[in-house]
């Protein structure tokens, strides 16, 4: 009798069933919460908000479920997994991880690369600004410059003509 009552506690405890059978328990769980991520989203596109709020109490019953499982029977599982298993949990966390965090960056990376535009925009109109008046000022100078070059010339010639003409 004291036998069969220990086997009921395991049994209700979950210690009583076999560890492939929890395996699968444990894989479908897994499963149904990453079918429900993905109504989860669904939802949201569609501004579904009542399945929204039964998804959620789908997802938060199965997680607890899933902590559950976990929790009786921790090494078992961890034993039983495969490497194989462990290497594509692992990648779709590092994978998951680098989505969420990648989106991040490459808004800060995009924030810097417009800040870095604006400035180079700003610093070339500002250098064909200054280049501009410079080749302005330079080509006034060059005006002034031949027009007194000319007028000096034609006072030297003036006065040249003037000089042969009165010894003439």
């Amino acid at each position: 009798m004291q036998k069969n009552l220990w086997l009921d506690h395991e049994l209700i405890n979950g210690k009583g069933v076999p560890i492939p059978e929890i395996k699968i328990i444990y894989q479908s769980l897994l499963n149904e919460n990453e079918r429900i991520k993905d109504e989860i989203v669904d939802s949201i596109e569609c501004n579904d908000y009542v399945k929204l709020s039964q998804l959620l109490a789908s997802r938060n019953k199965i997680q607890k479920a899933l902590l559950e499982v976990e929790a009786l029977h921790e090494d078992d599982l961890k034993n039983n997994v495969s490497t194989k298993e462990r290497v594509s949990y692992a990648l779709t966390n590092a994978a998951e991880l680098l989505e969420s965090k990648g989106e991040d960056v490459l808004l800060d990376i995009n924030k810097g690369l417009e800040k870095i535009n604006h400035s180079t925009h700003s610093l070339v109109t500002k250098s064909l600004n200054i280049s501009s008046k410079a080749f302005s000022k330079g080509n006034q100078l060059n005006h002034k410059a031949g027009k007194f070059l000319v007028k000096k010339t034609s006072k030297g010639l003036s006065k040249l003509a003037d000089a042969i003409n009165k010894k003439s």
